[in-house]
């Protein structure tokens, strides 16, 4: 199972309609689970993380709509909170409201690192970050109460400043105690919990933080090119290896939770560029 290559960014300004979709969130279905049974019949929607392109991201997400043939504000925006150090999580406190002020009924998916370079998961799990949350909390709830936290995503990539390999019970715990933060800000905030697909760096099961603070359990999927057919890639490196789309479903089910793809990329770019193209 190839790794991703964590130089590329999913920020790049150069992808005029780049998509990190919560491409439909799906529910995970059981004749046996009574708790996948209540999942039946759930809203599906997608999300699109776009370019600020010449007209700006909700004309952007407008024409998604319209492809997509959704209903006005129905496609979530995606984007990410507080990338770089600490003190981002105070200064990019203005982004969600400029969400807001876009389109009040815009609901956004918001990508929150767990812990940023530097700093031992440890930490934050210890409550010595808890200001910098707090910060992220309420400038999310003020503007976007309903939405949904990407918390911690790709916890078993190894180049994710909170890789959880040998320090799962750090991850869980600071994943636990953020939420508890966001949750005091608003009730209506959702959590997803998004594994990169695959094996990775480590088993993601292992860093799995708990039903009561998980709404949804993601999975993010990277096209690759790899020899063989089109159904023997399907089958060997998407559906049925370690932690793939096979496991997925059943993890989620097992949990009683609805699925989401919060990031799909076609990477067969990387051959000839420096990025992975997103695409919905």
């Amino acid at each position: 199972m190839p790794r991703i290559d964590r130089s590329v960014s999913r920020r790049s300004t150069i992808v005029q309609l780049a998509a990190v979709a919560l491409s439909g969130i799906v529910p995970a279905r059981s004749a046996t689970k009574p708790a996948a049974r209540q999942l039946s019949n759930p809203a599906r929607f997608a999300g699109a993380f776009v370019n600020w392109g010449p007209r700006g991201r909700e004309v952007t997400l407008q024409a998604w709509e319209k492809w997509l043939n959704q209903a006005p504000s129905s496609v979530v925006g995606v984007d990410f909170y507080g990338q770089t150090t600490w003190q981002d999580f105070f200064t990019v406190n203005w982004v969600p409201g400029f969400w807001k002020k876009l389109n009040p009924a815009r609901n956004v998916v918001w990508s929150v690192p767990l812990t940023l370079k530097g700093t031992a998961l440890k930490d934050v799990a210890d409550g010595l970050h808890d200001a910098e949350f707090g910060a992220a909390a309420k400038a999310i709830s003020e503007a976007q109460p309903k939405a949904i936290i990407r918390m911690g995503w790709e916890m078993n990539q190894p180049s994710m400043a909170w890789f959880a390999k040998d320090q799962e019970a750090d991850y869980i715990r600071a994943f636990r105690r953020v939420v508890a933060i966001f949750r005091g800000h608003s009730s209506g905030l959702k959590y997803d919990w998004c594994p990169a697909w695959g094996l990775q760096g480590s088993p993601p099961d292992l860093a799995y933080p708990g039903d009561d603070v998980v709404d949804y359990i993601g999975l993010d999927v990277y096209d690759f090119k790899f020899e063989g057919s089109a159904a023997e890639r399907w089958d060997r490196f998407y559906l049925k290896p370690a932690f793939g789309l096979q496991w997925h479903k059943e993890f989620a089910t097992r949990h009683g939770k609805p699925m989401s793809y919060p990031a799909q990329f076609d990477c067969r770019a990387l051959r000839r560029k420096t990025r992975c193209e997103s695409v919905l």
